[in-house]
């Protein structure tokens, strides 16, 4: 049996031809699961080659000299390099700005350590042109070696473009409606206030007219002039609640006094102040919008934060001023310290609109302890 099995030629378990079939010598086509892996393979490197070449978003691959290995159409498109001119280049020589030039090394440096970096910034187009891009850098590692990266550009200009016109748009909403108030404040005040206080003259005369008619008459009278006299007070708090003159005519640390003393009646709540005795006059829009901080914080304060104390400080150097109001309240969430106009309301996303609208920013420091709203503005530029 065994002769005749040598002389078919099949070859017994361990036999040469076997292990050549096990390990697949070359001429020898591989069967069976290898087959099914290698053709599962090669489709994974075309669906994945077919997926770069196509994608509407930039893409490249970087060799850890930071050499252009491979990009697809759309790299090229948006900052229009012909691939035999980005292949094998130097890629921040090429879009990189003198400026920008440090903020991509240093994103190239945490790439080649191994994070998954995002940055949003601008790089430059081959005719010059600067172009708004979000960058995920993503480092290329098998078995802890890094053997490239891949550079993901998506083009955010137009976005940019709409969120300046929206702030644009905010602004200018912003600066109407403090005109409009300060119209509707000196209306109630200079208008509709003297006439109570007409109405209260003419009630006193009366009153003498009709001494003799009566205590009934009396009362009547008097009664109308307490009514005016009160009618009259909340109209000029109204008025100067809109916005208060002296915040025109002798400027922010009066203003603030005046606020503080007269919030502190409304609700219970101890105001401190720590206010410079003097401080330069500064331009119309930067008083008005730290004003309208401090009107809106006191207004949480006693909305949200259980606190019975508050305490502002304001401070200039020759860099900038500082506006600070805190509290020892209840803290606010902190999802709700970087919300949006449509999560919150207009009240903390309106206070930091006003300020970067004026080339300040608006921070909210908050935990169990208190909460403090910081207002940082640069010192207007001086005019010559």
């Amino acid at each position: 049996m065994l002769k005749k099995r040598k002389q078919a030629g099949a070859s017994p378990p361990g036999s040469s031809l076997s292990a050549q079939r096990r390990r697949g010598k070359p001429g020898i086509r591989p069967s069976g699961p290898t087959l099914k892996l290698e053709m599962t393979l090669e489709e994974l490197t075309t669906y994945l080659n077919e997926l770069i070449e196509n994608s509407p978003v930039a893409i490249l691959m970087l060799d850890p000299a930071h050499r252009v290995r491979l990009c697809n159409p759309a790299f090229e498109r948006l900052f229009q390099y012909g691939r035999d001119e980005l292949i094998n280049a130097n890629l921040e020589d090429l879009i990189a700005t003198r400026e920008l030039t440090q903020e991509a090394v240093d994103i190239w440096q945490r790439v080649l350590r191994g994070e998954k970096v995002y940055a949003s910034t601008k790089r430059r187009r081959k005719d010059g042109s600067i172009v708004d891009v979000e960058i995920h850098g993503i480092p290329l590692l098998i078995k802890r070696k890094l053997i490239g990266v891949y550079g993901i550009y998506h083009d955010v200009s137009q976005r940019k473009e709409a969120e300046m016109e929206v702030r644009q748009l905010s602004a200018r909403l912003l600066q109407m409606q403090d005109e409009e108030r300060r119209r509707i404040a000196r209306e109630l005040h200079d208008t509709t206030a003297q006439k109570f206080v007409a109405l209260n003259m003419n009630l006193t005369r009366l009153r003498e007219l009709c001494a003799t008619g009566g205590a009934e008459v009396d009362r009547v009278i008097a009664d109308s002039q307490n009514l005016a006299e009160e009618s009259a007070r909340e109209l000029r708090t109204l008025a100067y609640l809109l916005h208060p003159p002296t915040l025109d005519d002798i400027g922010l640390t009066s203003a603030i006094r005046w606020y503080a003393r007269g919030f502190a009646q409304r609700s219970g709540i101890e105001v401190n102040l720590d206010l410079p005795a003097e401080l330069e006059r500064l331009p119309r829009d930067i008083e008005t919008m730290m004003f309208r901080v401090i009107q809106e914080g006191l207004t949480n304060v006693h909305r949200h934060s259980g606190s019975r104390s508050a305490t502002i400080r304001l401070a200039a150097d020759a860099e900038q001023i500082v506006l600070e109001l805190s509290d020892q309240g209840r803290g606010m969430p902190a999802k709700l310290q970087g919300a949006t106009v449509a999560e919150v309301g207009v009240g903390i996303a309106g206070m930091r609109e006003r300020a970067r609208q004026l080339g300040g920013r608006l921070e909210i420091i908050s935990d169990q302890s208190g909460t403090t709203l910081r207002v940082l503005q640069p010192q207007p530029e001086v005019e010559d």
